[in-house]
């Protein structure tokens, strides 16, 4: 029991004494792949992986030279093209690109010595659903034309709404009638960190992503511009995600801004 004791004693006194605030931009290229539910959509259609872009801001809490938490929170952009099979996107040429703010949280385990050092993480991530946009490009849109030969008429543009409300009669908007707009992830991975002049710390990681949610359930009807003749969308897929992010950090030391401040007390009550 005493030993017990005596280790928690230690590990709550390091805690203190390695006390370290880090945080700063972080920027990253994401390739991401869209998982379907429904095989035989992936048959008909050809759904490619997307690479993205994510920005956001870094932050970490050191309690030791070991372990950290370590999170982010990111804006995070993620696109889709589909195009038929049989055609090879002549008959059906959809595109669509959503925007997500998240935020992965993460257990840190760190190695190496200063002034590189190695680490691997992992812990759960948070997606919430902004929006999105894209263009629906169908055959049976020529057919409407007055022109049949002027096919770029018949590309529509969209914008993505969750409230039926919103949506514009012109056709100019997409109502989603079930969308998953808060989504659950697990997040893995690894990569480094070191030291520069300054204070800061500059940061390469390798991550990757397995999003749990779909992004939404297939209603039906309901769902406008979005269920045509020959085309319905499937918002009943996932994503995984590979990310290579770069992050620049600057520390911030409580214990450091408590002694320097007691210091200063102490120094003006000499003078007095």
């Amino acid at each position: 029991m005493r030993g017990i004791l005596s280790f928690c004693l230690v590990t709550c006194l390091a805690s203190v004494a390695y006390t370290q605030y880090w945080f700063g931009p972080k920027v990253g290229v994401s390739y991401i792949d869209h998982v379907y539910q429904d095989k035989l959509y992936k048959d008909t259609f050809d759904v490619k992986p997307n690479v993205n872009m994510q920005y956001g801001v870094a932050m970490s809490y050191t309690a030791t030279d070991m372990y950290a938490v370590y999170g982010e929170l990111v804006y995070e952009r993620i696109g889709k093209r589909v195009n038929d099979i049989r055609s090879g996107g002549e008959d059906v040429n959809m595109s669509m690109t959503n925007h997500f703010l998240s935020a992965p949280v993460m257990l840190r385990v760190t190695l190496g010595t200063v002034p590189f050092h190695y680490y691997v993480n992992g812990g759960p991530r948070l997606s919430y659903w902004l929006g999105g946009s894209g263009k629906q490009f169908l055959t049976e849109f020529v057919e409407n034309l007055p022109d049949p030969e002027d096919t770029d008429a018949a590309i529509k543009d969209y914008t993505i709404k969750f409230d039926r409300s919103k949506v514009e009669t012109n056709g100019n908007t997409a109502y989603i009638d079930r969308p998953n707009r808060l989504q659950f992830g697990l997040t893995v991975g690894g990569g480094m960190f070191f030291d520069i002049q300054g204070g800061a710390r500059l940061q390469l990681d390798f991550r990757y992503t397995w999003v749990h949610s779909n992004m939404g359930s297939n209603s039906g009807p309901d769902d406008i511009n979005f269920n045509y003749e020959n085309y319905r969308e499937n918002f009943e897929y996932y994503h995984n995600i590979a990310t290579v992010g770069v992050a620049y950090l600057f520390g911030y030391n409580s214990e450091l801004k408590r002694k320097g401040k007691s210091t200063s007390k102490e120094s003006n009550k000499r003078k007095k």
